[in-house]
């Protein structure tokens, strides 16, 4: 919604809508830029002339873009979830796939690409999961969690799990999945495509032997 000069998001927080007027190279630099820093750090240890340094513009022209600090993070949070993730993934991923397996390891493809083309995305979006600023966290696990569980419930469905042991559950395996995709990509940083491939192949070993040891022997 606007309001005079500013658009008004989701979290409450505003963003001036000439920043929407910016070439879209310039939007993605100063989106990017934010997202490595406030990666690399908590919210309150990462400076906005740091940010403002990365993306090649001074600390007024990004608070004349974004309020402060803080409206600047939410709005980078909602950017995240909603625009790279919901929509990257509606684009790139094949919803036909019905083995639960071969579609994870397809969205664990799509998650690097993700990676290649935003670097500081995902390790922006881990840790505010776990920002403990109180003006930030509960809002933030809020969204996070609930985009979780909604893409986790609609991608069960479509998955044919009678190919699982009668004593496995599906949700715990994505869970078990999801950590541990997330903490190898926290724990290395990856972002050039080696790196990124490197992930990938080790990833789906672990992913072949979760299949060996849940699926039915009929389905391997």
């Amino acid at each position: 919604m606007v309001n005079g000069g500013m658009v008004w998001g989701r979290g409450g927080g505003t963003v001036n809508k000439k920043f929407f007027s910016l070439p879209e190279e310039r939007q993605d630099l100063i989106r990017n830029s934010a997202m490595l820093e406030f990666g690399d750090n908590t919210f309150k240890k990462t400076s906005a002339d740091s940010i403002a340094k990365r993306a090649g513009v001074s600390k007024g022209l990004l608070f004349h873009y974004f309020k402060d600090k803080r409206e600047l993070y939410l709005y980078l949070f909602h950017y995240a979830l909603e625009v790279c993730i919901k929509k990257y993934m509606m684009i790139t991923y094949d919803f036909g796939e019905t083995d639960f397996f071969l579609a994870l390891e397809m969205g664990q493809k799509v998650k690097m690409d993700m990676v290649r083309r935003c670097p500081g995305l995902f390790r922006f979006v881990m840790r505010a999961y776990y920002e403990r600023d109180s003006l930030l966290s509960p809002h933030l696990r809020k969204g996070l969690n609930s985009l979780l569980e909604s893409t986790s419930r609609d991608f069960l469905a479509r998955m044919d799990l009678y190919k699982f042991k009668e004593d496995i559950d599906p949700w715990e395996v994505i869970r078990l999945l999801t950590l541990t995709a997330e903490g190898m990509m926290a724990r290395t940083g990856a972002d050039t495509a080696e790196e990124i491939e490197t992930l990938f192949q080790e990833y789906k070993k672990y992913a072949d032997m979760l299949k060996r040891q849940f699926y039915k022997e009929e389905y391997l």
